[in-house]
This record gives structure tokens, sequence and C-alpha cells, in this order.
């Protein structure tokens, strides 16, 4: 009876967080409570969820991104300098911001596969090697984003958010592509077990370069609601994202051993992260606080993920 507790609280655990934590803070913080803080919460968390949603692949495949955050910074300057704030380059800068993530993700997939290097190792090295394309090119904020990002990242339709209907359209494509395709489960079965997936068929280094690429993709759409929110690109503003959305990858309950992840967990465990930050910043909580709390949810999540992802290799 306690394992299957364990195990229902593993699937819906977060959600019940999530709603306690809400219903919390709209009862007891009046400020919290307003249309227009709640509307910013959605608004600024927006850019981690498209986040998180390709870093769920690739944490779902058995792999990890730590290049994201500063993939997403290089694509908020690019954005920034090419357009100048000039309207006919929206089309333009997306295109070449999506281009851009997916030969980064190309990039790490093909190393991947060939080299056989850690990917926890392989992303760090990516990281730096775009934090360094970041500051060769500018050491300070230059460009200005065009007015469709500016609207993109901070207008409401409806009184809802865009940024949460971009959020909304992502999630719901990762949710169908990693439950509904055939790459999905293959993603899943390479996450499980990789020597079990090839020898029934599974074409691993391709979905190990997929899930990259879906990874690469998330980034550049999240830069460019980031570029949208600043208006300017500054060089810093991918910093802390990938460990953002591990957090909340493995927060919503996608295992840090692979074979399972969930995107609307992932998505739930965004909001989480972005109430508890939003209600600390209501409370006057000092930043550095924060980041004590932000280092012990780290390690709780990997505490929590770790008993279970024995179990799925003893069974496997």
């Amino acid at each position: 009876m306690s394992g299957r507790l364990a195990a229902l609280f593993a699937r819906t655990g977060i959600y019940w967080i999530l709603g306690v934590l809400l219903v919390g803070a709209l009862a007891l913080i009046p400020e919290f409570r307003t249309f227009e803080n709640l509307a910013n919460v959605l608004t600024q968390t927006a850019a981690l969820g498209v986040l998180a949603v390709g870093q769920t692949f690739v944490i779902a495949a058995g792999l990890i991104d730590l290049s994201v955050g500063q993939l997403a910074g290089l694509v908020v300057v690019l954005v920034c300098a090419l357009a100048e704030g000039a309207s006919a380059w929206t089309a333009p800068v997306i295109l070449i911001a999506l281009a851009l993530g997916a030969a980064v993700g190309a990039v790490n997939g093909v190393l991947a596969n060939r080299l056989r290097i850690n990917p926890l190792i392989l992303t760090f090295g990516m990281l730096s090697v775009l934090q360094g394309v970041i500051f060769v090119w500018t050491d300070r904020s230059i460009g200005r984003a065009p007015p469709e990002l500016l609207w993109l990242a901070n207008a409401r339709v409806l009184g809802v958010p865009a940024a949460l209907l971009v959020l909304a359209a992502v999630a719901a494509g990762g949710h169908w592509v990693l439950t509904r395709t055939r790459l999905g489960l293959h993603v899943l079965a390479l996450g499980g077990n990789e020597e079990s997936a090839r020898r029934v068929g599974v074409p691993t280094d391709r979905v190990r370069l997929a899930a990259f690429m879906l990874s690469g993709l998330s980034a550049a759409i999240a830069g460019v609601l980031i570029a949208g929110r600043l208006g300017t690109g500054y060089p810093n503003a991918g910093a802390g994202y990938e460990l953002d959305a591990i957090v909340a990858v493995v927060l919503g309950g996608t295992s840090l051993a692979g074979g399972r992840g969930s995107i609307a967990g992932s998505v739930a465990a965004v909001f989480v992260l972005g109430i508890a930050s939003n209600v600390l910043n209501l409370l006057q909580v000092s930043a550095f606080v924060q980041m004590v709390a932000k280092g012990l949810i780290v390690i709780l999540a990997i505490l929590a993920n770790q008993p279970r992802a024995r179990r799925g290799v003893v069974a496997a």
C-alpha cells in the first residue's frame, strides 16, 4: 500500500504542491492575489516553462543539457543586435534564432554520438563556448527588440498573457510528441535502458540527436521571449536558466536516470518555482536566502529521485 501511495505521489505530488502553494498565497498575501501580480508571474515564468519542455526530453532520454541558458542568452543578444527595433526584422530574427537553437542542439547530439562524451561534461563545455561567444561579441546591452516581440512577451490577449499562450502551445506540442509519437516512445526507451532499446531496433543515435535538437529549439524560443521581455540584448540574460530548468523538470516527476518524463509535471513545477519566488519577493526575503532555498530544492529533488531511479535499474 505504501508503495502505491509513493507511486501516486510521484505522479501527482507536484500538482498538490502547486495547489497548496497557490491557495496559501492567495489567502495569506493580499499583494499576491491582484490581477496584475498574477499576470506578471505567468509572464515571467513563460520562458522558463518553454525551456523546461525541451529539457524534459533530454533528461527523459537519460541525458542532460547545461548549455540551454547561455544558448537562450546568445539568442537574446543576436535578436536585439540584428533587429535594432525594426519590425521588418521580426520574422527573420525568429527564424535565425530557431536555426541557431537547432544547430547548437545538433552539435551537442553529434558530439555525444561520435565521441561518447558524458553529456554533463559535453554540455558544460558548450555552455562555456556560448558564454565566450556572447562576451567576445559584447559585454554590455546592445540593440533593441522589435515591437512585435515586445508585444509577444508582455501583452495580454483577453486578459491572458500572450507569453503564456506561447508556453501552452509549446507544452501541448511537447506533450503530444512525448506521449503520442514514436519519437517520444523512443526517448523514454533510450532513457530506460539504452542497450535494451538498441536491441529492439530503436535508432538510439538519432533519438539522442533529436532530443538535443528539441532542447536547442526550446532554448531559442525561450530566448525570443526573454528578448521581448527585456527589450535589449543583455549579455547575462540567460544566466542560471539551465539550473532552474533542470530543477523544474526533476520536481515535475522526470527521472534523472531517464525513462520517465512528464511535460505537464515540468510546467507545473515551473509555476511552483515562479509562485514561490514571487511570494518570497513580496515578503521581502533576501535574494541570497532565495538562492539558498533554490539550492536546497535541487538537493531534495535529487534525493527524491534517487530511490526510484535505483528501483528502475533493478527492475530492468
